[in-house]
């Protein structure tokens, strides 16, 4: 099996799918909303099962067969504060022959709040599709974060435009080298340069915290308005 055919696959139905999603999500945001105040996160899963339909119609056209709609159980929902939910839902796709060639995955962000995508819904593929191993890969950060391209936000729901304060945090994984040397090293310099560094464009830190022989340094500012 090829195993970086699925990759091929999933590109090829990416624009088809940005169509469907922002199409079903500003038509029928009203709808969704008045849905999503009676039954919650139901709706969601109504607005998933609509803009995924031509999605598959296109896979199916290429000649790979999917399962359509929006299987709960097919998904994990693990990630983020409830304003920003994460839940990945995948799609296993067989070639013409009824043999597997990879996963395809759904990532949408919600909040729990109201009906709103904070971010915009994107596909991604693993090339697992076993259930253990497609739970065990998407439980690595690492195959959720894409750092090949910018994510699209989108404008903050009502409720959260007029809100206090907010934040926004950052890591360094380097600091953690400044206590390597001697006395010297460490009087001079190393760790005041390190921290001030960040200091200057008004970042405090927070917290810090040993990881496989690292320091990781955990920092905040406000976020700009």
């Amino acid at each position: 099996m090829d195993k970086a055919l699925i990759h091929t696959v999933v590109r090829n139905v990416e624009a088809v799918f940005s169509n469907s999603w922002r199409m079903v999500y500003q038509e029928k945001k009203e709808q969704l909303t008045q849905m999503f105040e009676q039954y919650g996160d139901r709706a969601y899963g109504v607005c998933i099962q609509e803009f995924m339909i031509p999605v598959v119609e296109q896979l199916r056209a290429d000649g790979y067969s999917v399962k359509a709609g929006f299987n709960r159980k097919d998904s994990m929902e693990n990630w983020g504060p409830p304003e920003e939910r994460e839940r990945c839902v995948w799609y296993v796709l067989h070639d013409d022959k009824g043999i597997p060639i990879g996963t395809m995955v759904l990532q949408i962000y919600h909040s729990h709040r109201t009906f709103h995508f904070p971010r915009a819904p994107r596909l991604f593929s693993v090339e697992v599709t076993d259930r253990e191993q497609i739970i065990s890969a998407l439980s690595q950060a690492t195959t959720r974060v894409r750092w090949d391209r910018v994510e699209e936000r989108l404008p903050l729901s009502a409720e959260f435009q007029t809100a206090g304060d907010s934040w926004e945090y950052a890591t360094d994984v380097a600091l953690g080298d400044c206590l390597h040397g001697g006395e010297t090293e460490h009087s001079g310099w190393t760790m005041d340069e390190a921290l001030s560094h960040w200091g200057r464009y008004g970042w405090e830190l927070v917290n810090v915290m040993p990881a496989d022989g690292k320091v990781i340094a955990f920092f905040k500012r406000r976020r700009a308005v």
